[in-house]
């Protein structure tokens, strides 16, 4: 489970995401991005399929973690394989064109 901290109407609050939830959030992005509703990416950013987690370069990584600290668990912390194919349909379109192919 994780654990991280929002602000909502100017108070704190804990958000607990278990693995129910996250797969709750994958379907709803699914169908959004199937009613074709896709926000702009980051070229920068990779997948690495042997070690299973988002690449990025240090640079990328540091700039993220100033405004985001507790984001350093995800630097190097896979994806769960059972939602692995839901994250396939998410960004199976998405592709760098130009000069961030």
């Amino acid at each position: 489970m994780s654990i991280s901290v929002v602000e909502v109407s100017g108070e704190k609050v804990k958000a607990m995401w278990d693995k129910r939830l996250i797969e709750i959030f994958y379907d709803i992005c699914i169908k959004e991005i199937l009613k074709g509703n896709r926000l702009g990416g980051d070229a920068s950013l990779g997948w690495n399929p042997i070690k299973r987690y988002v690449d990025a370069s240090d640079d990328w990584w540091e700039s993220r973690l100033k405004v985001v600290s507790k984001a350093q668990k995800f630097r190097t912390s896979g994806i769960d394989f059972e939602f692995e194919w839901k994250l396939d349909q998410m960004f199976m379109r998405v592709v760098a064109t130009g000069d961030k192919a």
